[in-house]
């Protein structure tokens, strides 16, 4: 069974009609609304970018049953004691529907830094830098967010439940990072790595838990792609919901990144509601 998620982008659309597609896709079915972690527009072909915790916030108030995330957001764009609480505070105003999204951001030198290199804020430039800054993330929030936690974090907000946490990933590496440490592994579904990474996942998914089976595990096996209709169909099913389904992927995400298309959404529902 595949569950379908939203995702928008939240600088090509303004805030009214971001409120109203979190409506719409609360209403038509999809499980997650997830928006973007960037500091500008030009790297996702928009005119500016809204932050995301903030967005996200917002959104939770005006839903009141779709569960909400970045998707995702980037460990190197804040100190790691500042993403633990925004994800804990959004946790405790959407009344436990918070999924964490978290990635290693990208390298120095393509498009998606330019947007920290314009404020002096380049990213660790060994790959082994940015892993180890995802991993000091993962730590904090593990201690912050634990039961049994030291005297001296008492009055740090602390999520219940803790949110899940879904790591976008790009590689085998990250991949079994995501299944060692987090509750799930996200990647781009036409990537051409997609399949080698997502098996990397599940097979180390399935070693850390020895005997458990798939069922027992609520481990997220997820991909994402832009916003297609046929997607959503059951019949006749789309031949890439039947190859992602064969890779152990149980969660597709659609990302609408020119814009929101209203109408689109509420079809949805013919789908999502069977």
């Amino acid at each position: 069974m595949i569950t379908f998620d939203l995702q928008v982008n939240p600088g090509n659309a303004p805030w009214p009609l971001i409120a109203d597609a979190a409506l719409a896709a609360e209403a038509a079915g999809f499980d997650t609304l997830w928006t973007a972690d960037h500091l500008a527009g030009e790297v996702m072909s928009a005119p500016s970018m809204p932050e995301c915790f903030t967005t996200l916030g917002a959104l939770a108030a005006v839903t009141s049953t779709i569960r909400l995330g970045p998707l995702v957001a980037n460990v190197a764009n804040r100190p790691p004691v500042v993403t633990a609480n925004a994800a804990a505070t959004l946790q405790q105003v959407s009344g436990g529907r918070c999924v964490l999204g978290l990635g290693a951001g990208s390298a120095p030198g393509t498009k998606w830094s330019a947007e920290r290199r314009a404020v002096g804020m380049e990213q660790p430039a060994k790959m082994s830098e940015r892993h180890r800054l995802l991993l000091d993330t993962l730590d904090l929030i593990d201690e912050l967010w634990s039961p049994t936690r030291r005297a001296d974090l008492r009055t740090f907000i602390s999520p219940t439940p803790r949110p899940p946490i879904l790591l976008g990933v790009n590689s085998t590496t990250l991949a079994r990072i995501a299944a060692q440490r987090t509750d799930g592994v996200n990647v781009c579904g036409s990537a051409d790595y997609a399949q080698e990474v997502i098996e990397a996942a599940v097979q180390e998914r399935g070693a850390r838990n020895g005997a458990k089976t798939k069922s027992d595990d609520p481990f997220m096996v997820t991909v994402w792609e832009h916003f297609d209709e046929s997607l959503l169909r059951r019949e006749p099913l789309d031949e890439r919901i039947e190859r992602w389904a064969s890779w152990g992927v149980n969660r597709v995400i659609l990302l609408m990144f020119r814009g929101v298309d209203l109408v689109a959404i509420d079809r949805a529902a013919a789908h999502l509601r069977r």
